[in-house]
């Protein structure tokens, strides 16, 4: 076997782990322990520090500790706080379900890629239509489960495709080890204002070895209920039956829930060259929507006749939602590590299966009549096979890979049928030391669609280590999107408008191109203190603009934009038992180009340039003020500051359900100028942690601690029809994107055995 040198073994290593998650770590470790000590990367301070310093690419690291301490129902919640990452929903249409989405760096969710142990779980088809793919990031392992989570910021397509403009979030799970471990986690969460629904979780994790050094076991499961909200909107009854037509509520009333997973993987080591896996996840959610609060019910007086194809008041018009919603995941990886005398080769085969239920085909479909008002069949399966190649060559460590994506979109808009859009890719990186202390890595990938010609997406990133406490690092990388399958069909794709308003495919459509530049110091005097600076610069093209009123249902590569900004963070321990810890993310982003820029119809509703291309605050401060009160007993104080966000004219508005409200400006329907941008707002968190001895750890944290209402309403005057008939107050508007809950209480209990 080729021995390399201890710091690039390191080095190398920690690039493995990210690329890869922690499936081709262990055995990596074993080769090299004898000169390096790989556990403080993963689970430890120093380790997150060592990770950042020495990663071509700005990342942080959560680790599972550090998930215990709070509560965490979904990925979004467990990457609150990190610098550059936002998870505040940016419409009124995210959230729904009561789930919130992931923003990086001023990019839209589905610009950010999903990985758990480096598999792929970002659908290629939209299997969940109408927003709410933010239940994506539900279908998580339970805490127990996770070894730590990193998140990359920044375009990462060389490496992992499409999908990664924004950044990539990789969860990776525990390894079993050599003794068996067992976990059990009891949360609660008690909201002082009953008009918020609580929230239980119940968690399992087991693993072990079943045969010693040959064969090893990893179970888990997790059970989570939210119970309905029951806010009310000023001046309007959510009980009314009129309200079951309009969808009153949106994403600012969250239904109840039920989310049950389980999961496993079974670990086989014929020698020690080989490693086998195969590792199994299955993921139930269930919505209610029995007053229409997410969807338009359809067929309200539940007659089995035609569908009516009139006013959408009436009883029997199909408006494309049954009374309970169910999202689905079934995922199973096959996978083969060999440990070669220079390197090692990792193989993965992955079957994912996402589905739908509760959804029905509304009427206007162009469909037979006698399917509509039927069943909506929502399924997407998909095979992933990926495989690289990582060489140890002197200074150099070489990775060469590829991918190779099959998925199969059903939708009963389809009348039936089914699409399929498959995706091969090839890709080379290497990281070459120039010297101690200074590495240079350079990538290309090349993508191939069945749907457009080959594009190819380089990278460069350079790391210089100057002193022991001072490094620099930068790069410039291009990411790419590649349409959804749905996007690229000639014909009815869905429906908007709460169920009312075909959207059509285009098959022109062309991937989304983004152009990154970064530059980032590190500084970390070894005794307490670090911090780090990096500025930004994001330059994306041929934005597909999904099928609206704005671009008569049609999905369109409609423009340009310009995202930059500053992310700041460090921390302090200014006394052994005292740490402050901060992070600071200014985002500035605009629309440079938008051919929807035209006409009195594009005025009220579409993004105009110089519009900021989302509603992520421009000002997002997080800090922590932590006390380790004893060798027990943790306590912490936490502040979040958001500042004021743009308000976009297609604001899903929760009094209507449906793509404008209407507001009027000069004759415009421009929401933005009458009701101003969404208020900014600064939240604190109380909490403590307490060992009772070394088995059992109890967690509380009293959230929105000041108690602050984040319901406030302003009414407008409102526009109705295509002529514009005003009506004096006929608009009502929550000066908050989001209606986060007043003030509550999270206990956990957390056993080991």
């Amino acid at each position: 076997m080729i021995e390399a040198k201890p710091p690039r073994i390191h080095r190398c290593t920690l690039a493995v782990s990210i690329a890869l998650g922690s499936f081709a770590l262990a055995p990596l470790a074993a080769s090299a322990n004898q000169s390096v000590e790989l556990a403080p990367i993963a689970v430890t301070g120093a380790g997150f520090e060592q990770l950042i310093t020495e990663t071509p690419a700005s990342i942080s690291v959560i680790t599972r500790e550090e998930l215990q301490r709070r509560q965490v129902s979904s990925l979004a919640e467990a990457l609150e706080g990190i610098e550059g990452v936002n998870v505040r929903s940016l419409d009124a249409r995210d959230g729904k379900t009561g789930n919130q989405s992931i923003s990086l760096r001023g990019l839209p969710r589905e610009y950010t890629l999903i990985l758990i142990d480096g598999v792929r779980q970002n659908p290629r088809g939209l299997v969940t239509p109408n927003s709410f793919d933010d239940t994506q990031s539900v279908f998580i392992p339970p805490v127990a489960a996770i070894e730590r989570i990193e998140v990359i910021r920044g375009p990462m397509s060389t490496l992992y495709g499409s999908d990664a403009m924004g950044g990539v979030v990789n969860i990776i799970t525990r390894r079993p080890g050599t003794e068996w471990n067992r976990s059990v986690s009891v949360s609660n969460t008690f909201q002082s204002d009953s008009r918020f629904g609580g929230e239980s979780t119940l968690e399992g994790y087991a693993a072990g070895p079943l045969i010693e050094d040959r064969l090893s076991l990893q179970v888990y499961g997790r059970l989570f209920e939210r119970g309905e909200s029951q806010l009310r909107i000023p001046g309007v009854d959510p009980f009314d039956d009129q309200r079951l037509v309009e969808s009153a509520t949106m994403g600012q009333n969250p239904v109840g829930a039920n989310v049950s997973t389980v999961g496993g993987q079974l670990l086989f080591t014929p020698n020690q060259r080989h490693e086998l896996t195969a590792t199994f996840n299955y993921s139930e959610q269930e919505y209610n929507n029995d007053r229409g609060q997410i969807g338009g019910l359809h067929r309200l007086q539940g007659d089995e006749g035609p569908c009516a194809s009139g006013s959408v008041n009436d009883p029997n018009f199909c408006r494309g939602y049954e009374r309970e919603l169910q999202f689905n995941r079934s995922q199973f990886t096959l996978g083969h590590l060999w440990e070669l005398d220079y390197g090692f080769l990792e193989t993965q085969l992955t079957r994912d299966f996402l589905e739908t239920r509760g959804r029905t085909i509304a009427a206007g479909s162009g469909l037979p009549l006698e399917q509509e008002g039927g069943p909506r069949k929502l399924e997407l399966e998909t095979y992933i096979l990926d495989t690289r190649l990582v060489s140890f060559l002197g200074d150099h460590v070489l990775t060469v890979g590829g991918q190779y994506i099959d998925p199969e979109l059903t939708d009963g808009v389809f009348g039936g049928g089914s699409v399929n859009v498959s995706q091969y890719s090839l890709f080379v990186e290497d990281e070459w030391s120039v010297r101690p202390d200074l590495t240079l890595t350079g990538g290309l990938r090349y993508d191939n669609n069945d749907a457009f010609s080959g594009r190819f997406n380089p990278r460069a990133y350079a790391v210089w280590s100057a002193t022991d406490e001072w490094t620099f690092k930068g790069g410039v990388g291009r990411g790419f999107r590649a349409p959804q399958i749905q996007d690229l069909t000639d014909g009815v794709i869905g429906f908007g408008d709460r169920g009312s308003t075909p959207i059509r495919g285009n098959p022109e459509l062309e991937p989304e191109i983004a152009t990154n530049v970064e530059a980032s110091a590190l500084y970390d005097n070894q005794q307490g203190f670090r911090a780090q600076a990096t500025v930004f610069r994001t330059e994306v093209k041929d934005l597909v603009e999904r099928g609206t009123g704005a671009n008569e249902g049609r999905s369109l590569n409609i423009g340009e934009a310009v995202i930059q900004g500053l992310e700041l963070e460090g921390s302090y321990r200014f006394n052994p038992a005292w740490t402050l810890s901060a992070n600071y993310t200014y985002t500035d982003s605009e629309v440079t180009k938008t051919q929807l820029d035209t006409g009195e119809r594009s005025q009220r509703i579409a993004s105009k340039e110089g519009d900021p291309l989302t509603s992520v605050p421009d000002h997002m401060l997080n800090a922590t003020l932590a006390w380790q009160a004893t060798p027990q007993l943790e306590t912490f104080l936490s502040a979040e500051y958001r500042s004021s966000a743009f308000r976009p004219r297609n604001y899903h508005e929760p009094m209507t359900g449906g793509s404008s409200q209407g507001a009027v400006e000069e004759g415009w329907r421009d929401s933005n100028k009458v009701i101003g941008d969404f208020s900014g707002y600064t939240l604190w968190n109380l909490g403590a942690n307490y060992r009772v001895n070394d088995n059992v750890r109890v967690n509380g944290v009293i959230a929105n601690l000041l108690d602050k209402d984040f319901k406030d309403y302003k009414t407008y005057d409102r526009c109705q029809g295509g002529g514009c008939t005003v009506v004096e107050d006929g608009g009502l508007s929550n000066r908050y994107n989001t209606i986060l809950p007043r003030r509550a209480l999270f206990v956990s209990v957390n056993a080991d055995f």
